[in-house]
């Protein structure tokens, strides 16, 4: 993955230019390749590496660009003439490969998709050398639209390397031969007098017009919102992107170092250099038994099994089971389902896009705490993320003898704390049998619930009132609103939305002091603990 962020895009899912059945910006790696190989590592350099991230359900899909070059990104249109003349003689010698590659059948349909950019503006110059930005993508949903493409290159690259060869000339219709027609007198002149009340339709019109204006420049009105800043901007996001990376790094260089220190007894223990197992456990005496239960390091370099984990007088596992539950909501354009968490009471916490487009009275709560589908009344609501700094909703069931979470409010970091993820992601669901009963009919069914582990990788804040944790628990979508609950079975972020990376995502979780102050005056009033965690690990095999 580049290293170096250049601008980010709303798009919609019907903007991406395909190449092969495929959007061509999730084949930029054949792309690259492709170019480095014909025509050189600066042609293939010159167009910007995306990051999609297609939403998480009502969230509409953005591309972040990146790039190898280093140094301040300006827009070729605000360089001076000297320097933007020489920027644009560059950017034309290092299109012409690329044009060559668009009009050979082999390479055509990935090259042409990335000769097509959203717009005139999409050429950032880094250093001294341009860069693209926005290709593979056409504006107003028009991706799928190959005969645009043409006209639409001529607007935007094509200002700078047009097509080759010349445009075909029109067919001249075939010319007649003229006839001698007789010599008619002409025609008495008519002169037409406009009335007054001729002009009345056109001075409605521009009535119209003028008072469409006035509303649309009005603060608040659809084009131009109220001016108001977003709650968590670009520049927040790109310091979150810069932490995410530099905590990868630190991982890295830990994972290593266990790997160069650790000795591997002769009865196959294998002991990491703090003198604990890779699960975080004090290991036996050669020759001896484990015992049946031990303490196990939060922050253990390989966490143990959910199922191994003891909280109480129950496995980690069961206790997540019992609460979390589904959220399944029907709204205008069918029906959508996402994760949430019990904090007891009949008190449940999901995302605020979970929710967004659901109709009155059109949420359902399900899980295996629940004997059936239970329906669900909204308390409280914040969000979207990005405009109000949080994304909660607080949903309201008639049980209230589902267990709640324990919301652990932590005193220190939790950077490399062991986590589990739970939830019910859409992909795991298509092969779900007891989802497909559900659908079907049979308010019995409870669909199976997924869990990953992973670490917490960094803790950002993104605005005054908004702290995620970014982790490496697998998630994807309908994960949204789940619970990320540390190895003492307690919460410490609810699961929110995804960074897509070049091999894993990234997950980030808002926190449990972001929830609390969300819950204020709800009476909501969940069980919380500071205390570090010292989770309790059962014997692998009892």
């Amino acid at each position: 993955m580049a290293d170096h962020f250049l601008s980010k895009i709303k798009v919609a899912n019907e903007d991406f230019v395909t190449a092969g059945g495929r959007a061509a910006l999730e084949r930029h790696d054949e792309l690259r390749a492709l170019l480095a190989d014909r025509a050189g590592p600066e042609v293939a350099a010159l167009f910007a590496e995306p990051l999609i991230s297609r939403g998480n359900d009502a969230a509409a899909p953005t591309v972040s660009w990146y790039t190898d070059r280093a140094g301040t990104a300006r827009p070729l249109s605000e360089l001076g003439p000297g320097e933007r003349e020489r920027a644009e003689r560059w950017l034309a010698d290092h299109l012409r490969p690329v044009r060559a590659l668009a009009e050979d059948p082999a390479t055509a349909p990935l090259a042409a998709a990335a000769l097509t950019v959203s717009g005139g503006a999409d050429v950032l110059v880094v250093g001294d050398h341009p860069v693209i930005v926005n290709w593979g993508l056409m504006p107003g949903g028009k991706g799928a639209n190959a005969l645009s493409r043409p006209t639409h290159y001529a607007a935007t690259l094509g200002r700078f390397l047009p097509m080759s060869g010349p445009a075909p000339e029109p067919v001249a219709a075939p010319r007649a031969t003229p006839v001698a027609a007789p010599v008619a007198e002409p025609a008495p002149r008519v002169v037409h007098r406009i009335t007054p009340l001729a002009w009345v339709p056109l001075l409605v019109l521009l009535l119209l017009a003028a008072g469409t204006l006035a509303w649309l420049l009005t603060p608040g009105s659809r084009l131009f919102p109220s001016g108001e800043p977003p709650a968590v901007t670009d520049a927040a996001m790109l310091r979150a992107a810069e932490a995410e990376t530099a905590a990868l790094r630190d991982r890295k260089a830990q994972l290593t170092e266990a790997l160069e220190g650790a000795v591997c007894r002769a009865d196959g223990q294998l002991i990491l250099p703090g003198g604990l197992t890779p699960e975080g456990l004090l290991p036996p005496a050669e020759g001896t038994a484990p015992p049946e239960r031990a303490s196990a390091a939060p922050d253990a370099l390989l966490p143990s099994r959910p199922d191994r984990v003891v909280t109480g007088d129950e496995s980690l596992l069961a206790l997540i089971e019992a609460r979390t539950v589904m959220v399944i909501v029907q709204g205008g354009s069918g029906v959508t389902t996402g994760s949430g968490l019990s904090l007891g009471s009949g008190l449940i916490v999901t995302n605020q896009h979970v929710i967004a487009a659901a109709q009155a009275g059109q949420i359902l709560v399900t899980g295996k705490a629940l004997a059936r589908p239970a329906p669900a009344e909204v308390v409280k609501t914040l969000g979207p993320l990005t405009e109000a700094g949080g994304d909660f909703a607080l949903l309201k069931i008639a049980d209230v003898a589902m267990p709640g979470f324990t919301l652990h409010v932590p005193s220190a970091p939790l950077t490399l704390t062991n986590v589990v993820a739970a939830g019910y992601p859409g992909d795991v669901l298509e092969t779900d049998a007891a989802f497909a009963a559900l659908k079907a009919g049979d308010l019995a069914a409870v669909p199976g619930l997924t869990v990953t582990d992973g670490i917490v990788n960094t803790e950002q804040q993104l605005a005054p009132g908004t702290h995620v944790l970014m982790h490496s628990a697998a998630l994807s979508s309908g994960n949204s609103g789940g619970p990320l609950v540390d190895m003492c079975g307690r919460l410490v972020g609810v699961n929110t939305f995804v960074r897509q990376g070049g091999m894993q995502n990234r997950g980030f979780a808002l926190t449990t002091a972001d929830l609390l102050a969300f819950l204020q005056g709800t009476g909501a009033a969940p069980e919380q603990d500071t205390a570090a965690c010292a989770p309790q690990v059962e014997r692998a095999g009892k």
